[in-house]
Parts: C-alpha cells; sequence; structure tokens
C-alpha cells in the first residue's frame, strides 16, 4: 500500500491488524490467522464499501508513512462498550497504537 502511495481507513476493530501475529502462531499466516468469524467481518466490510483505500497524495506524505512517522492503517473508531477511547493504527514498521479514532 504505502509504496503505491495508498492508507487503508476503517479497518474492523476486533480483529488481526494485516501483518499481527495470532497468539498461537510463530509467525503470521495472513488471512489463516483470521477465525471463521473474523473472516466473515472482513469480507462483509469488504462487500459493504466499509473499508476506503484512499490516495495519498504528495510525495512528503508517502515519505512520512514510508518512515513509520505516518500510519498506513487506521482502524475503525472503538465501539462503545470498548476499553479503548481511540482505534488502532498500524505503521509500515509494523508498530500498532491505539491512537486513531475516537
Amino acid at each position: 500500500l504505502a509504496q503505491c502511495g495508498y492508507t487503508l481507513h476503517n479497518y474492523p476493530e476486533k480483529m488481526l491488524m494485516p501483518g499481527e501475529r495470532c497468539a498461537t502462531a510463530t509467525k503470521s499466516k495472513g488471512i489463516h490467522d483470521l477465525t471463521l468469524h473474523e473472516q466473515d467481518i472482513l469480507v462483509y466490510a469488504l462487500q459493504n464499501n466499509l473499508l476506503t483505500i484512499q490516495h495519498v497524495s504528495t510525495n512528503n506524505a508517502r515519505r512520512r508513512i514510508l518512515a513509520s512517522r505516518d500510519p498506513i492503517i487506521f482502524g475503525e473508531a472503538p465501539a462503545p462498550d470498548s476499553r479503548h477511547t481511540h482505534g488502532r493504527r498500524k505503521f509500515v514498521n509494523g508498530r500498532i497504537d491505539w491512537k486513531g479514532l475516537p
């Protein structure tokens, strides 16, 4: 995504981020790490245009993403019953924080 100048927005909250390791696996296996329920959530989000891909239009913004200063994936806002006050964000270097959408 980053090398092509894109970011992903509204990634579902209660599922592994791309590249995130499953607690029972030694390395990420992509979509196979997701439970069937999580796969259903992802399919629903894709079919209903809930996930948004946004083009990063400036070279400076693209450099900031590639340097992991700005996130590449923005999670959706947490549900009202979530223990988190903000959504997740994932950076190119693999770091994930909870400083996204309130």
